[in-house]
């Protein structure tokens, strides 16, 4: 997970529990949560996580677009995929913190 993966799940007050677990870069610093964490911050929303080539993708449950389709979310790292489903669900609470 890079910095700014890290800082906008800081900014938008994801749960720290074990504060040693930071992502330094130079004077900045955020907290990387672990793959259980997220999916466990992630609650019953979490649907399915798998790998397509070089992909990996999380599934929101119950979650849809406009147009129908599933929510999905993707990254590099399970944990960055996680990560975005995390702040796709907790979208709202962020964009009225900044």
């Amino acid at each position: 997970m890079n910095y700014e993966l890290a800082k906008k799940l800081k900014d938008a007050g994801f749960p720290v529990k074990y504060p040693d677990n930071l992502f330094v870069e130079g004077e900045k610093s955020a907290y990387i949560p672990t793959l259980s964490e997220l999916i466990e911050a992630c609650g019953d929303r979490f649907e399915c996580l798998s790998k397509v080539e070089n992909q990996w993708w999380v599934d929101e449950r119950g979650g849809f677009f406009s147009n129908g389709e599933t929510a999905t979310y993707g990254g590099s790292t399970p944990e960055e995929a996680v990560a975005k489903l995390w702040l796709g669900l907790n979208k709202k609470i962020y964009e009225n913190k900044s």
